[in-house]
């Protein structure tokens, strides 16, 4: 009896139909960037902002979705992930959002603003009040009086403990992340290789506050010293491209931290020798292993450019995998967000790009998506 009450619960439970997703959308291909491996003919079902489940393109019936979307004849991707973005700067945060998202980065980091606007617009985009890509923000920056991020009085007065009350100023507000001006610019770093404007004092202080709230500290650091000091501190990533020499990358590379190279923006086509050795700098610290992050600076860069980083990457030695690597599952990791984007699977966040050819062969592609999807919108077409 017990058997037979059993088997009629299982059967009547097979009969339920299972929920539509929200969209079925069908692809030729998927860039997989953890294999560097295309997949053949797929369907991502995309409900409640996710991937539902990824079938064979065999499986497709116009009835596992309310609406079908696609995508063949074209290359399918994870969305990009922009880790270093000013979105105040350059137009409207809002606006500047948006752009980045219209050009594929359906994940920006925002490494540090003049006052805290940047996380009521992370927030407001997070509600679905604002269109735009999911934004991690480091709220105010942190250096000195004077110095690199000073920003008409916006720089620290005062040693550690100043510094520290900066850090907590920028969690209470909501900051995702720290942000830290270590060393000046190119050419300053290039010609005062040990120049740094931040003691080490107050480097291990940012560094331990940020800790305590749980917070990952990037730092603006170029020059060979400034980087040697966030090393003994223990900062987590590099926001800009350094001049690290071999032993200094090995160092890097043995403690997991991560580099932001910002070419496009630090360097351009400049053939200076400053550019010359940057570029030569971010090669070698590819070579050694290092995690290589994807950013632009944008707002540097202007907004919706952020794809032009790629040509500057291969300029670096990075062929077009590493550097859609380091725009997906390098990024994802160095900011914690790999269990949700910079893959796309059963589970993952329904973060995707469809472009017009195969990205390996011509990275430069990226700057033309023709389809974008951010956490299950449709945002481009």
């Amino acid at each position: 009896m017990w058997a037979l009450l059993i088997l009629c619960s299982s059967v009547a439970a097979l009969s339920v139909p299972q929920p539509r997703a929200q969209y079925a959308i069908r692809t030729d291909r998927i860039l997989d960037p953890r294999t560097g491996a295309y997949s053949s003919a797929s369907v991502l079902l995309v409900g409640s902002g996710k991937v539902v489940d990824v079938l064979p393109g065999a499986s497709y019936r116009p009835d596992l979705a309310d609406s079908t979307i696609d995508l063949r004849g074209l290359t399918v991707l994870p969305g990009l992930i922009d880790a270093h973005v000013h979105l105040g700067i350059g137009g409207q945060p809002a606006a500047n959002a948006l752009t980045d998202l219209r050009a594929g980065f359906t994940t920006v980091v925002d490494l540090g603003a003049r006052t805290q606007r940047i996380l009521r617009v992370r927030d407001s985009i997070d509600a679905g009040l604002l269109p735009g890509p999911r934004v991690l923000a480091a709220g105010l920056w942190i250096g000195i009086q004077g110095g690199v991020c000073e920003f008409n009085g916006l720089g620290v007065v005062g040693g550690a403990e100043a510094f520290r009350a900066r850090v907590r100023e920028n969690v209470d507000a909501g900051a995702d992340i720290i942000k830290l001006c270590l060393s000046g610019w190119p050419n300053e770093a290039f010609s005062a290789p040990q120049k740094y404007e931040v003691s080490d004092e107050v480097i291990t202080a940012v560094v331990e506050e940020a800790r305590r709230a749980n917070r990952k500290v990037v730092a603006h650091d170029i020059s060979l010293g400034g980087v040697q000091a966030a090393l003994r501190a223990g900062v987590h990533g590099l926001a800009h491209a350094a001049y690290v020499d071999s032993a200094t990358a090995l160092q890097l590379r043995t403690r997991n931290i991560f580099l932001i190279p910002t070419l496009a923006s630090l360097a351009g086509a400049d053939t200076s020798p400053p550019s010359r050795t940057l570029i030569g700098a971010v090669a070698l610290a590819h070579r050694v292993g290092i995690s290589i992050v994807f950013g632009t600076d944008g707002g540097v860069l202007p907004h919706g450019r952020n794809a032009e980083e790629f040509s500057a990457l291969a300029r670096a030695g990075l062929a077009p995998l590493d550097a859609i690597r380091a725009a997906t599952i390098n990024a994802a990791r160095a900011f914690g967000l790999a269990d949700s984007v910079g893959t796309l699977a059963r589970g993952m966040s329904a973060d995707l790009i469809a472009v017009p050819a195969d990205p390996l062969i011509d990275v430069t592609v990226l700057k033309t998506p023709r389809f974008v999807m951010g956490r299950g919108r449709v945002v481009v077409p």
